[in-house]
């Protein structure tokens, strides 16, 4: 018992001390690099004394984050999402995030520049993607940027491990369109929450990058949107999807998206209505 009353008050304490130094970090106009390494390395912390005794909660997962992967995976925790990310393939097999009215920003001025990950050195570098475009892919983010360009934590989804090879027409086809009516349901409903990632065929079906590095480009892409009144709605798009496909044609059950990744998906909750979203993000 004192043990465990001792745990909660270094939560508390740390707590208390790292919203401080949040909001003096913000209230000065030079940069917070280091104060967020303090942050990620408190997590982390935070984290491992917890494992034993409790069950870690991530509230970037409206209903408990996908289970199933490798137990070799990183699993990565930031201010704006949290994601799995698989060294073997060299993509995360799921990001988990939350879009609010408030997130969602212009992004146009804001830097697309790749972050080395400093947790994780197995993944893709810059180099790795020159010429992907010869091969009509392009260097994409699982995390969009658009989505957090309203916080002080943009700059998040530039870490390489939220990076991905996705196809050219697939990011200026359905994909787009996706994303543009998920922020158009965000303006209305205030906030949702997405589960993203990649899925692998048996055989696969893309060129890989033209790099020595050890990797896997996704044949395909899987999305699901939710509400937290149980509403949602699946899709997976094929990297060779024409650019003129429209994204409601690609809708997908969780159950099928399930069954491609071999992953429980939202484990705390089977009572999410499929396709109940579907009116809000323009598909009739």
């Amino acid at each position: 018992m004192v043990r465990s009353e001792a745990r909660k008050l270094f939560f508390r304490s740390t707590g208390q001390t790292l919203v401080a130094k949040h909001l003096a970090c913000l209230a000065r106009s030079n940069g917070c690099e280091a104060f967020y390494r303090v942050v990620a390395i408190s997590l982390l912390l935070v984290i491992s004394a917890q494992s034993h005794s409790a069950e870690l909660r991530i509230a970037h997962c409206l209903y408990g984050c996908p289970q199933g992967g490798s137990v070799e995976n990183h699993l990565v925790l930031r201010p704006i999402y949290a994601l799995s990310y698989n060294t073997q393939n060299k993509v995360a097999d799921w990001a988990a995030y939350r879009v609010t009215a408030g997130s969602i920003g212009i992004a146009s001025s804001l830097s697309r520049q790749s972050v080395k990950d400093d947790f994780i050195e197995e993944t893709l570098t810059e180099l790795d993607f020159l010429g992907s475009q010869e091969l009509g892919l392009t260097r994409a983010q699982l995390v969009p940027l658009v989505n957090f360009a309203g916080t002080p934590y943009w700059n998040d989804v530039n870490f390489l491990s939220n990076t991905v090879a996705r196809s050219q027409n697939l990011s200026q086809g359905a994909w787009y369109g996706l994303e543009w009516s998920i922020r158009n349901l965000v303006n209305r409903k205030n906030e949702v929450y997405i589960l993203a990632g990649p899925i692998f065929r048996e055989q696969p079906s893309v060129a890989s990058l033209e790099t020595e590095t050890p990797h896997r480009v996704p044949d395909a892409f899987f999305k699901i949107i939710v509400s937290t009144d149980d509403q949602a709605t699946a899709f997976i798009f094929d990297q060779d999807l024409a650019v003129h496909v429209h994204h409601c044609d690609n809708r997908a059950s969780i159950e099928e998206i399930e069954t491609a990744t071999g992953l429980d998906l939202f484990p705390q909750n089977s009572r999410l209505v499929a396709g109940s979203l579907d009116a809000s993000l323009g598909c009739f």
